[in-house]
């Protein structure tokens, strides 16, 4: 399973990714985590799992919860 979080740097989101990171990997110990393997965008906090986007800061207008986390698994 690959996760892929853009997380944006130039607001700190970096403790989030951490955050959600450490969550996903309990949930999901298996699960292969990838940090902004592109240039991230302003505000970005988007995840997507196995290619499919399932979380996003921009359409939620915050950071995932630990129950957000749980439901995806």
């Amino acid at each position: 399973m690959n996760v892929i979080i853009e997380y944006c740097v130039k607001w700190n989101y970096g403790p989030d990714f951490d955050r959600v990171s450490k969550l996903i990997k309990n949930v999901k110990s298996t699960a292969k985590i990838i940090g902004n393997p592109m240039p991230p965008r302003s505000g970005a906090f988007e995840i997507t799992i196995d290619g499919k986007q399932i979380f996003s800061k921009f359409e939620n207008g915050r950071f995932p919860s630990d129950s957000d986390v749980n439901s995806w698994f």
